[in-house]
């Protein structure tokens, strides 16, 4: 049941770098036992001494051709949802790539923050995460260490603690206990950062976003460039589903990346339907719909079988590549199947058909 879009040589290049982060530090859940908004990990840390829940200093230096992203990437199998962080790429997204970029930048502290957890899963690059003030954390990610740090260290904001990969990219997250999300239908499904997530772009100094607003890769006709992560609607197609059976606190977690599907929208372009597969039901990929097809916030048990012919994002034009059918058989569970290679409407279920839930 193998489906994969065809896509530009820039996009392929993107797609490969973040394949290649979600499959290391990018999906740590900082409370992956419960993932409900009542719980606070890393309490046993304290706040620093003069923290704020603003960046002052850029992470790293920004360079010609920079892109910076909005939230709600999608890459699955690692990014079946949208993501809760931005990314600083070493190339232009909007563009033709250059000769490869081989070169490191230095990562340097954004605010003053302790530090709450760190993990290494390659073996090479580090994620790390800081505490600011008792309601803002933050996290940067994929970052080579020159410098020995361990939990409660606190470092000030413009302290150099490493490096990036050669070319590679640096992700950043930043979250607020204080704030919450609608969009969320189930939130035991999902982590505490998640949860709380709030815009990078929001929090730096009023002084600094100009110039980062202005290389983050958006859509003109979209109403701001900070993005979003939230799409559910209880009773609506649109948002993110979970494969039956599966237990609900495995849901964040790579157990859970390959049994989730998600009817959300395009974080260059929110104005465009995405459908993220994480596998089980088809191989993993991001699929674009025909636009006359009904959109995911308008469909309700009311609406029947629908049909999504599944098109390569990246390849305007092109002919479908699979048939998707979906069904909501309740207001909190659908019913999914896909048809590679079907180019036409004019399937029904059959027992290769599997449920998702909320």
């Amino acid at each position: 049941r193998n489906i994969t879009p065809s896509m530009p040589q820039r996009h392929q290049r993107a797609l490969a770098l973040v394949v290649a982060l979600s499959s290391s530090a990018c999906h740590h859940d900082g409370n992956t036992s419960t993932g409900t908004q009542s719980s606070t990990p890393f309490s046993n840390v304290p706040a620093p001494t003069g923290g704020t829940a603003q960046f002052t200093v850029l992470p790293v230096a920004p360079v010609a051709g920079l892109t910076l992203t909005a939230l709600g990437n999608l890459n699955p199998p690692g990014h079946v949802l949208p993501t809760d962080h931005v990314y600083f790429y070493a190339w232009d997204l909007s563009g033709s790539p250059g000769p490869a970029n081989t070169s490191t930048r230095a990562v340097v502290m954004p605010a003053t923050g302790a530090v709450t957890f760190m993990l290494q899963p390659t073996g090479t690059d580090w994620k790390v995460e800081f505490k600011s003030t008792e309601n803002f954390y933050f996290y940067l990610d994929h970052v080579l260490l020159t410098k020995s740090l361990k939990v409660g260290d606190v470092l000030q904001a413009g302290t150099p603690i490493g490096t990036t990969n050669p070319g590679g990219t640096l992700d950043l997250g930043a979250f607020d206990i204080t704030v919450s999300h609608t969009g969320f239908v189930n939130p035991a499904r999902y982590g505490f950062e998640t949860l709380h997530v709030v815009s990078p772009w929001k929090s730096f100094a009023p002084a600094l976003q100009p110039q980062l607003y202005a290389q983050v890769y958006r859509a003109p006709t979209a109403a701001d460039k900070d993005g979003r992560v939230d799409f559910g609607v209880a009773g609506h197609l649109v948002g993110d589903w979970y494969l039956m059976g599966m237990p609900v606190d495995s849901s964040p977690g790579p157990y859970g990346w390959t049994r989730t599907v998600a009817f959300v929208y395009d974080y260059y372009d929110p104005s465009r339907v995405r459908i993220s597969i994480g596998g089980t039901v088809a191989s993993p990929g991001v699929w674009a719909i025909d636009p006359a097809a009904p959109r995911p916030e308008n469909v309700t048990t009311a609406s029947g079988v629908v049909s999504y012919l599944l098109h390569s994002p990246f390849d305007s034009g092109f002919p479908p590549t699979g048939l998707m059918l979906v069904q909501m058989v309740t207001d909190s569970q659908i019913k999914v199947e896909v048809f590679p290679g079907t180019t036409t409407t004019g399937r029904q279920f059959d027992a290769n058909a599997f449920t998702f839930v909320r």
